[in-house]
């Protein structure tokens, strides 16, 4: 699959990366139809916060369709269209 990186502050690249795999059982799968930029994804390409080189986003501010979950979602199933949306992520933060 594509994956856009950050290379280094103001350069991003696109490069070939596996497919991701359930990890753990509260793990769940988006085919990414939609992204957008969050405000917060242009701290690092302006190089306001300091990450490595090569790094990956978080992944957030996407729509999606769910193609696989882990053993302890019981919110989403394949197929469901879902919205990623700042606000929800890890699901243990105060966020």
């Amino acid at each position: 699959m594509k994956n856009a990186i950050l290379a280094q502050a103001g350069e991003m690249k696109i490069v070939d990366s596996p497919k991701p795999t359930i990890q753990k059982d509260d793990d769940v799968i988006l085919k990414v139809v939609r992204a957008c930029v969050c405000g917060s994804d242009l701290w690092n390409f302006r190089g306001i916060n300091k990450v490595e080189p090569n790094s990956e986003n978080s992944g957030h501010e996407a729509l999606g369709i769910v193609e696989e979950v882990g053993d302890a979602i019981t919110t989403v199933k394949p197929g469901d269209f879902v919205i990623a949306p700042f606000t929800h992520g890890c699901g243990h933060c105060a966020a």
